[in-house]
């Protein structure tokens, strides 16, 4: 296949072995052990030149030998370049999103007990080492200073001394070992070889200017970096423009225009968080199919800044959207409510708003009870208000997950419950708290009644699977380097676990099942599961006290 961006060419040929050329490099194809755990569904189909900019420098890193660093503002576009050229070259991937929590066994080896004895197994990092995967660590920056040096010798000289006696040497020095003794004599002294396909991909945020721990010099030494930032202007506004095709295209451009000017260092110096860019697509959809919408209303659904900002913050921010011409909110607020949802297919349902004096019918994913029509509540009073508010949950809803903000006993439960109800959602209720880990989003560890070690997988997960609602009770409490193991599930619909599981969106688990031909009980043997397409996540937060970070 041949994609074609301006002047860069992506191109496969059978002939000489399958390769794969971006501009004037060249990568040759190896074929996978284990191609499950190839990525999968990430490449688009129109790459923005940019991007393609992005993959060829990569690739001339990976042909090198060299460990690579995208380093760049929160979102998941260095995700997403990452996982792009692994699917580009067919390289196994082995993830893991870093936290405060994250220690070394979960890098290097676990112990746990079967049937009485204790053994050792082998986590990502050693699993790539050894099979010759990818390793891509997401969130550097938040990591604790002792965890990652760990990995020092692994990166630089790829040596690693293992817990249970095993001894991580490099394929040039094994190599060389080989040929004075025997591989029985190596594996006598526990010395096992390092795959000279294994690579290193890590991402994080700069720090300063975000939250986070520096890396230490002799850590940053063993990358090659490269600065991922926004796609610029121009091929930012084709991306958007084919999300909104409906949308006036001057409109589209103020939004984005309004967007990159909230990310420059002059907001930042007048105390306005980052807008989230990446979110526009989703709101073209929305604008797209409600293009009565006013812009402010939709950008206070992005960047609800009135709730995060001071009085200064406001003026600056009122003054960008004039600016911009964006302060359409007063005439043109139209009055939004549910008139019914009825389902058409098993996990989804078609949504009829009313705004103004028009109806308007989309489709949304729905849960597996049985919907009820809006108004049939007997514990539900609605008013105006609430009306509107179930109404833009609706719209968001349609393309995307959302989070409720309000002061306490403002009534954000009893709207999730209503909305769940509406669209016949089981709610999964998560707590959050202060000091909660990332394993206990996740998965937690127990002893069954004969002294094994297990996992149980936590709420989250257990949502995630069934096609649940997920409510995410006060997401304003918790870490913020905890809430980040979620960002992979909220932007790609993925997930890794502890224990080796790895969660699928639908259509990547669908088209893997194909690919390889296997049944739901062998994708289930290897430990891959579907995220089911219903699966949603609802967050309720308290507005932070004006003036804090």
């Amino acid at each position: 296949w041949v994609r074609r961006g301006h002047g860069i060419q992506l191109l496969s040929t059978s002939s000489s072995g399958d390769t794969v050329q971006i501009g004037d490099v060249r990568y040759k194809l190896k074929p996978s052990q284990n191609p499950e755990l190839v990525p999968l569904k990430h490449l688009s189909d129109s790459l923005p030149q940019t991007v393609a900019q992005h993959l060829r420098w990569i690739m001339q890193k990976d042909l090198l030998g060299q460990d690579v660093f995208l380093i760049g503002p929160p979102g998941p576009l260095r995700r997403s370049i990452a996982m792009q050229y692994l699917e580009l070259t067919k390289r196994e991937v082995e993830y893991l999103t870093l936290s405060r929590d994250t220690t070394e066994t979960d890098l290097k080896q676990r112990r746990e007990i079967r049937s009485g004895t204790a053994f050792y197994v082998d986590q990502c990092a050693v699993r790539a080492a050894t099979r010759g995967r990818v390793l891509v660590l997401e969130g550097l920056e938040k990591a604790e200073r002792n965890v990652l040096p760990i990995l020092n010798n692994l990166l630089e000289n790829r040596e690693m001394q293992l817990e249970d006696g095993r001894f991580l040497m490099s394929a040039e020095r094994y190599d060389k070992l080989l040929q004075e003794h025997t591989k029985e004599e190596l594996d006598s002294w526990k010395i096992v070889r390092v795959s000279e396909d294994f690579w290193v991909i890590a991402l994080g945020l700069p720090v300063p200017k975000y939250k986070g721990n520096p890396l230490d010099p002799p850590l940053r030494s063993r990358f090659q970096a490269k600065d991922i930032y926004y796609l610029p202007f121009k091929e930012q506004l084709d991306i958007l423009y084919s999300a909104g095709p409906n949308v006036a295209a001057e409109r589209v451009s103020q939004l984005l225009s309004l967007a990159t000017t909230l990310c420059t260092q002059e907001s930042s110096s007048l105390g306005l968080p980052d807008f989230p860019v990446d979110n526009l697509v989703p709101a073209l959809q929305v604008l797209n199919m409600f293009p009565m919408l006013s812009s402010q209303q939709l950008l206070h659904r992005l960047y609800p800044y009135r709730s995060i900002v001071g009085k200064d913050g406001c003026a600056a921010m009122e003054g960008l959207l004039s600016r911009f011409e964006l302060l359409d909110g007063q005439q043109k607020s139209a009055v939004s409510t549910v008139v019914d949802v009825s389902r058409t297919e098993e996990d989804l349902a078609d949504v009829t708003l009313r705004v103004g004096v028009k109806d308007i019918t989309f489709q949304v994913p729905v849960g597996s009870r049985k919907l009820r029509g809006p108004n049939r509540s007997r514990t539900f009073i609605s008013t105006p208000s609430h009306a509107q508010l179930l109404a833009d949950m609706m719209q968001s809803h349609m393309v995307k997950d959302m989070c409720l903000i309000g002061a306490k006993g403002c009534g954000k439960s009893v709207i999730a419950r209503e909305f769940a109800e509406l669209l016949g959602y089981s709610i999964e209720p998560v707590m959050l708290y202060q000091d909660m880990t990332a394993r206990d989003l996740l998965q937690q560890r127990y002893t069954l009644p004969n002294g094994d070690t297990a996992w149980r997988p936590s709420p989250l997960v257990s949502a995630a699977i069934q096609g649940k609602l997920l409510v995410l009770d006060g997401i304003h409490r918790v870490n913020l380097g905890t809430l980040a193991v979620l960002s992979r599930l909220l932007h790609d619909r993925e997930l890794d676990l502890y224990d080796g599981t790895r969660l699928l969106r639908w259509d990547r688990y669908q088209n893997l099942k194909e690919k390889l031909q296997f049944s739901d009980q062998q994708m289930h043997d290897r430990s891959i599961h579907p995220i089911h397409p219903s699966f949603r996540v609802l967050g309720l937060a308290e507005p932070p006290a004006i003036g804090t970070t």
